[in-house]
Parts: structure tokens; sequence; C-alpha cells
């Protein structure tokens, strides 16, 4: 045990994760309005770790990690799903002598997406999720649209991921924040699924489209698909997570993956994963700037 709650990677146990698929789709029709049409992905940045942290029993292999936000578009405005991050928190993350890829024109695209945006939801508080909109000069435009849990807001304003994250009470209360039990549909088509693990506030997102297709957007249970096809969680020594949860939602989504035909799963940090999914048309690689 390091902190509360949180499990050494040599911890194997697992908690069970009980989501329920038939829950999930069924509140995916409670809104009315007409359901998302597409889902675009950006990437403005990336980590390259070797694989033997990305994935329990890897090798020395470089692994790129895409920093990633994604848009579900409407027949009349779109989404945000998370926000990316500014190149001063992106650096932070990283030594001047070995500095760590960052795309500013990519950042700009996102810049001007969550602008454009009629909602944005950021999934839990990590910096590359949120930073994009904490950081943001227009800050008190964004934050009047922009969706965060209770825990989220508990965490950006209590535990942040970096120390110039922090925001304050007052900046806090302009955010809409909610709370809910397991799901909640945040828009027509769209749930979020309550999933602490990866950290405290975390959450993932079901997407159903108007064609029929249906995605599962797992955030940062996985950090690459693999972690779900294997059943392997990540071996990161400076990520603090509950093991037995994220284990447990790892196996779930590996039930997804086997069984569920219909669902296709996206993974915030696998580039190969991405790229597959642009090239197939699932989602789309460009933007859409304008409401």
């Amino acid at each position: 045990m390091t902190v509360a709650g949180l499990t050494d990677k040599t911890d194997v146990q697992e908690t069970p994760f009980r989501a329920d698929l038939t829950a999930i789709r069924r509140m995916a029709g409670l809104l009315p309005g007409a359901w998302p049409v597409a889902v675009n992905a950006v990437r403005v940045a990336a980590s390259v770790r070797p694989r033997k942290v990305v994935i329990q029993g890897g090798d020395d292999t470089p692994v790129t990690m895409p920093r990633t936000a994604f848009q579900v578009v409407y027949p009349d405005g779109t989404v945000m799903i998370d926000s990316g991050l500014d190149r001063a928190t992106h650096d932070s993350f990283s030594t001047p002598d070995k500095p760590e890829p960052y795309f500013p024109a990519r950042f700009e695209e996102l810049r001007q997406a969550l602008n454009a945006a009629r909602m944005i939801v950021l999934t839990h508080f990590h910096a590359d999720h949120a930073a994009g909109v904490t950081q943001a000069d227009n800050y008190d435009e964004l934050a009047a649209k922009t969706f965060v849990s209770v825990a989220t807001a508990q965490c950006l304003l209590n535990t942040p991921h970096r120390p110039h994250l922090r925001i304050s009470a007052e900046q806090l209360n302009k955010l809409m924040i909610f709370d809910y039990g397991d799901y909640y549909p945040i828009a027509p088509g769209m749930v979020l699924i309550k999933a602490p693990g990866h950290s405290i506030d975390h959450q993932m997102v079901y997407i159903a489209l108007q064609s029929g297709r249906e995605i599962l957007h797992s955030v940062d249970v996985a950090w690459v698909l693999d972690n779900i096809a294997q059943i392997k969680g990540k071996a990161a020594p400076w990520v603090q997570e509950d093991v037995p949860a994220v284990n447990g939602q790892l196996r779930w989504l590996h039930h997804i993956l086997r069984n569920e035909r219909n669902i296709a799963l996206l993974v915030t940090h696998d580039d190969a994963l991405i790229d597959e999914a642009i090239k197939s048309g699932l989602i789309g690689g460009e933007l859409k700037l304008h409401a």
C-alpha cells in the first residue's frame, strides 16, 4: 500500500467492475435530441516511453503515447471530450535535455474547437485532459460550458496534477459541476461511466452514433489497447492507481472487446489504434472548428 486507497503495482488483486451495458445503452436515449453523427480526434503532443512502463511485462521498445482530445459532432454543434494541454504544461512533464513532441498547430486547432463547442466534458483532472481549459486565456468563457464531476472539481481545487494547475474557489464556481451515481447521460447518445481507479475522479465515455455504431472511450483505464487485450495494467512507477479497481475495469473492457462486435474501443494514448480508427473511417482526424 502506498497512499490511501492506492496499491503497489505488484498487487494482483482485482475489484470487479460491474457496469451494465444494457443500462448504459438505455441511458443514451434518455435525453431528447439527435444523436451524434461523428467523432473526431486530435493529438496535440506525445510522450515516448519504453513499453516496459506502458504494460506489465513489456520490453524496452519505445512507445509513442499521444496526448489527445476527442470531439463528438452533432447535427447542430459539437461536444469536446477533454481539452488537451498548453505547451508550458506539456513541458513541465519533461526536462530541457529531453524535450518531448508538441504540436502547436494542432493545439491551436483544439483551442478553436473548444471555443466553438456547445459543451466541454472533462473526464478527469489530469493535466493532459484538463489544462486546455484551466490554463486558457478565456477561462471564464470556457468554464461556463465545461462540465466536471464533483470529484474532478475537488481534485482541481485541492490536489492539482501540477501545482500551477490549481484553480481557485472563484474559478471553480464558474464550472458546471454535477454529481451522479454510476452513469450520467451528459448529451443525447452520450453517457459518462464512473470508473475511479486511474484517478479518484476517472470516467469513461459511451457514444452511440446515428449510424448505429457504438464507441466506448476507455480514457486512461488503459494506455494502449494491449492493456485491455492482455488484461495487464501499466507498470510506470510514477503512476499511483487503485490497481485492483483498474484490473477489474480492464477485465470488463476485455469482455467488451471480445464479445461486443458493434462497440469500438478508443484508448487515449494508443497512437496506432487512433491511426487505425482514422484510416478505417471510425473517427475523423480533423476537428470541426466552427459551430
